[in-house]
């Protein structure tokens, strides 16, 4: 199991978000003015240079990914994803259902389940971080805007919002995919028995 096309995607996407992070924090550490020349050479640079600085960043961000997906799994995430396995899968497991059944359309379905997993579960470790360097910011950065309150107001708002539903469509998906195994399971001893 495992659509290489879909693991880059996964692994880009939570890539972006995490160096979304990075950025944040960088700028609360170095202050805004520091990446002043950097924005005006970006703006006023042509598509090629820009399509070249996007060509050349691609590798960095997916790296990225790679790192903070292991990361959330392997540290945030093992622990709570060992304990939904238990209680549904009791011992079963989706490769060796794959494996028995030689069904590829269940393995595609399985298969992009764990890319929902994948990608929800990394989002929301990652949107946490966004909101949290993106207070440290606001906090540090920009206490004189006119607009700090209504600002302040939607980082507290959204991103916990988006970290909490990107955590429960994980769990949700993580039940899907266990239910999903023990139901083919059960597909395959009633068809077992019938033949």
């Amino acid at each position: 199991m495992g659509n290489t096309t879909n693991m880059l995607i996964e692994h880009l996407v939570n890539g972006f978000h995490f160096f979304v992070a990075l950025v944040l924090l960088l700028l609360c550490i170095l202050d805004v003015g520091f990446f002043k020349p950097f924005f005006t050479f970006l703006t006023g640079s042509n598509k090629d240079i820009l399509v070249a600085i996007y060509i050349l960043f691609l590798p960095f961000v997916y790296t990225l990914g790679i790192i903070i997906d292991h990361f959330v799994d392997d540290i945030i995430f093992n622990k709570r994803e060992f304990k939904i396995r238990n209680e549904i899968l009791q011992g079963k497991s989706s490769r060796q259902l794959i494996m028995l059944t030689n069904d590829q359309n269940q393995a595609s379905q399985l298969d992009s389940i764990r890319t929902k997993i994948r990608i929800t579960r990394t989002t929301s470790f990652n949107f946490a971080i966004i909101s949290i360097f993106s207070l440290a910011l606001l906090l540090t950065q920009f206490t004189d805007s006119t607009h700090f309150f209504i600002i302040l107001f939607l980082i507290i708002l959204v991103g916990p919002t988006l970290s909490y539903l990107s955590y429960w469509s994980w769990r949700q998906n993580t039940v899907s995919f266990c239910k999903r195994v023990v139901d083919g399971y059960k597909m395959y001893e009633e068809k077992n028995k019938e033949g």
